[in-house]
């Protein structure tokens, strides 16, 4: 299952709002920070939320996905949590790390959103990235970096990634969807050990795997980045996608991979990079 919020009402993702729950298992789960803690202001400036402007009466109700400030007027994020919406039903909330929960109304800011044309939306979604363009640019923005070279040497065992996001952070039944953007550490999981958790359904080089029990993303976190702090900051290595349930024993969440080839093509060849 995605890890976005948008399937009990689109049929495929899990909405944030008014607290879903599932009438039964499904063979996969959406993404949401487990096992972490609350960000502090300012520590994700590029971090920002995709609002879906009929799902409720205030930024925290209305959160659908998270996305990535690539530059003043593009945001990343999943391809699921897009693929089907309209420019004029959605927002990009940026530059805080709390959703506020008081009622008040919010125009959509998207001038046009891409979908990468080889996404699957079947049990594979390959190629699960998208870009949003803005209708302005925001204001104070500070991008992140995008690893759009080759990143093998990154991806190793012993390295721990950070993830963050808004989605479910409760472990059980229970859907707890916090104002607080959280973040969390999840070690890096080698391609084969993930294929085998996935009975084969992965594409080599086209994902990272990432997680362990108790620490994972989860519901509502679909579209938000996998980071490492390096050098020159931080920088993402790929976007939230799917995976078993959330931080269950031996199924590590599953990233759309941005160092991929066709991803990097698609960032390239759309991205304007104002």
């Amino acid at each position: 299952m995605y890890r976005s919020t948008s399937a009990v009402l689109a049929g495929l993702l899990l909405a944030v709002s008014a607290a879903p729950a599932f009438a039964a298992p499904e063979p996969r789960e959406t993404p949401r920070i487990i096992g972490g803690e609350n960000a502090k202001p300012g520590d994700y400036p590029f971090m920002v939320s995709i609002q879906r402007l009929a799902e409720g009466d205030s930024d925290h109700a209305r959160h659908w996905c998270g996305a990535t400030l690539i530059s003043p007027s593009w945001v990343l994020t999943a391809a699921h949590c897009v693929e089907g919406e309209y420019t004029d039903g959605l927002a990009i909330l940026g530059g805080s790390t709390l959703l506020s929960t008081d009622a008040a109304p919010r125009a959509s800011n998207v001038k046009a959103i891409h979908v990468h044309p080889a996404f699957n939306s079947g049990n594979s979604l390959e190629h699960d990235v998208a870009l949003i363009q803005l209708d302005a640019p925001l204001a104070d923005a500070q991008p992140v970096t995008l690893r759009l070279r080759p990143d093998a040497s990154y991806l190793k065992p012993g390295r721990d990634f950070t993830v963050i996001g808004w989605g479910d952070t409760d472990i059980g039944d229970d859907r707890v969807y916090p104002a607080q953007l959280q973040t969390v550490q999840v070690p890096f999981v080698p391609f084969a050990e993930c294929q085998q958790a996935y009975a084969g359904e992965l594409q080599r080089g086209k994902v990272i795997c990432a997680g362990r029990e108790g620490m994972d993303s989860c519901q509502g976190d679909s579209g938000g980045p996998l980071l490492l702090n390096l050098r020159d900051g931080w920088t993402q290595f790929g976007v939230v996608s799917w995976g078993e349930g959330c931080a269950l024993a031996g199924y590590p969440g599953v990233y759309a991979r941005i160092a991929e080839k066709h991803a990097v093509d698609f960032i390239e060849s759309v991205w304007q990079k104002d």
